[in-house]
């Protein structure tokens, strides 16, 4: 029922090949704009270039920080309960009531990923060895990873058997 470790491995694998595609894109998109924001101060020649440099720099890197977390939170609290790389293993993401999480929780859920990143990954190995198969994060956002095709006979009712007791 519950997603083990390798599954949810492979799932933030692709994940993160997507991520890092969509960041290249939006990488070269964001550098055209850099260059013809650095025109300007590049012809008048001032020292305020530096200062411009900076504030691009920082807008970058929350641009990438921000895209992360909306593809993570948007997609695990949408009708799909899951990102590209879970859907593509088969896992999607429920609260302790087997519904759907709000943007809220995918948001904590998200952000506590931290937390694991903190404890040297521990947190996230956690779901090798915890009963239900939750990482650190999940524990935090109290929800879980399961596997799509039960899920989906669950909430059908064809299956007797409660999620919580296996």
């Amino acid at each position: 029922m519950y997603s083990g470790f390798w599954k949810r491995l492979c799932a933030y694998i692709i994940d993160g090949i997507i991520l890092y595609v969509g960041s290249v894109i939006l990488g070269i998109v964001f550098t055209m704009f850099e260059y013809l924001l650095m025109i300007p101060f590049a012809i008048n020649s001032t020292e305020s270039i530096d200062s411009v440099a900076w504030v691009i720099l920082g807008v970058r890197s929350l641009l990438i920080l921000v895209t992360g977390w909306l593809y993570f939170a948007i997609m695990e609290s949408s009708k799909w309960r899951a990102t590209l790389g879970k859907l593509a293993v088969g896992s999607v993401v429920v609260d302790e009531r087997n519904e759907r999480i709000s943007f809220a929780r995918a948001s904590g859920r998200y952000w506590s990923k931290l937390i694991s990143v903190c404890t040297l990954y521990v947190g996230f190995f956690m779901a090798g060895f915890t009963k239900k198969k939750q990482a650190l994060h999940d524990i935090i956002a109290k929800t879980y990873v399961v596997d799509k095709k039960v899920f989906e006979l669950l909430t059908n009712g064809t299956a007797i058997a409660n999620v919580q007791q296996q």
